[in-house]
């Protein structure tokens, strides 16, 4: 155990985020770019044999993790050592947890959502592959999910880089209970393996059981080499065949029958979700206020009013470049507040503004009426929450105080922006 230091390098150490095996990982602020960070330190390495292997995996991690630039993947942004403590600087996840947690009965997460998080997931290994990195160690503890419910693949620390000559982390490695039958055997790893730990966690999230569970070490291989798992619709009724179907063909032990590329999953699940686009979101009614209480948007709303808005609102996620309503359009009156994600507002072809999480659009049409004044469409993986009625009919008095605050604040922000741009024309 060591004391919390004040500095790492360049960072300021805030507070301890966790403590492991291997070290400590810090929240820290990166003072010349003014953002939280979080740091991961290695503490044993004063221990008689991990001093190699705690370096090693650092190095490698830093190597591996350190090239992709994928929205799904956790990132590092700088490797070093502070008095001969190797670290590494990562991204923080604010109220983010792993999937470790929506592992049991109880607190499993509804089916629509395990799906984007395993879409997610592919998409994320389909590109570290085709950067020449295999994870190895896909489970549950290294995916951390966002308070936004995006995935975040991290823990690169005995990945392998395919065709790299540097000596990197070998043996067998990687958590038993998901990993795949090469592994299990020893054999050569390949993207596919990736994929089959990825199923096995897959299967996990929708029945709170692992896909493969042994007393030992060798009874637990033999079931990875020749036994399948229990249908998921047997265990969990809301679970859809076609589902475990997906899931099926990724625990495949055959590689022959198994899915090649994350690519392949990512479309299976698309087509199942009718594109990604425009689909409701599946969460609690306490997951969903929670997550507008730290809206700007809602500033100031209370919880009661939270839940008054959240009865009228509908939740919606879209893919990149789906248009959410055109110029000119009269389809409805609605305004919509991007919960995570960013759109474009586009006027005449020309392109506006891009807006991002905790502010609204659409509110001009909802509040006076008429055409829409211009067009949105998302700039990325995009969930809004979108209300339809004039809240003079739903909300109650307190809840249209906070209503009309929050659009005047909303408006006031806009025109003082618009004032800015036309001050810096017009020089």
């Amino acid at each position: 155990m060591i004391d919390k230091p004040k500095k790492i390098g360049k960072y300021d150490v805030v507070d301890v985020l966790g403590r492991g095996a291997m070290g400590v990982v810090y929240r820290g602020h990166d003072p010349y770019v003014d953002r939280p960070v979080a740091i991961k330190i290695a503490t044993n390495v004063g221990i008689e044999g991990a001093q190699g292997v705690a370096r090693r995996m650092f190095v490698n991690e830093g190597r591996s993790a350190g090239r992709l630039d994928h929205p799904n993947i956790l990132k590092v942004y700088e490797a070093g050592e502070e008095n001969d403590l190797p670290y590494m600087v990562m991204e923080y996840i604010a109220g983010g947890d792993t999937l470790r947690n929506y592992c049991k009965e109880g607190s499993l997460l509804p089916v629509p959502v395990v799906m984007r998080i395993i879409r997610q997931a592919a998409d994320a290994l389909d590109y570290a592959h085709d950067q020449g990195v295999l994870h190895r160690d896909i489970k549950p503890a290294n995916l951390m999910l966002t308070r936004e419910g995006q995935a975040k693949i991290g823990d690169f620390g005995i990945a392998r880089r395919i065709g790299a000559d540097q000596t990197q982390i070998a043996g067998w490695f990687g958590s038993p209970l998901y990993m795949s039958p090469e592994q299990a055997q020893d054999l050569e790893m390949t993207p596919q393996s990736d994929l089959f730990s990825l199923g096995s966690v897959f299967y996990e999230l929708l029945t709170g059981k692992a896909a493969f569970a042994a007393k030992g070490l060798t009874g637990l291989i033999q079931k990875i080499l020749h036994e399948d798992p229990p249908p998921v619709h047997e265990i969990r009724t809301d679970v859809p065949e076609e589902v475990w179907v997906i899931r099926k063909k990724i625990l495949e032990k055959d590689v022959t029958k198994r899915y090649k590329r994350g690519a392949e999953i990512v479309r299976d699940i698309d087509m199942l979700l009718n594109d990604v686009r425009n689909v409701p979101l599946i969460f609690s009614d306490d997951q969903k206020i929670q997550r507008m209480s730290t809206l700007v948007f809602f500033e100031g709303f209370g919880k009661a009013e939270l839940k008054e808005v959240n009865k009228a609102a509908v939740w919606q996620r879209f893919a990149p470049g789906a248009h959410i309503f055109a110029e000119g359009s009269r389809e409805n009156t609605a305004f919509f507040v991007i919960v995570d994600g960013a759109v474009m507002v586009d006027i005449s072809g020309v392109q506006i503004k891009e807006l991002e999480s905790g502010e609204c659009f659409g509110e001009m049409e909802y509040l006076a009426g008429g055409t829409r004044s211009a067009s949105i469409t998302t700039s990325r993986e995009t969930t809004v929450l979108k209300v339809e009625r004039d809240f003079k009919e739903w909300a109650s008095l307190p809840c249209q105080l906070r209503m009309g605050t929050a659009f005047q604040a909303m408006l006031i922000k806009r025109l003082r922006e618009t004032s800015r741009e036309l001050a810096r024309a017009m020089r």
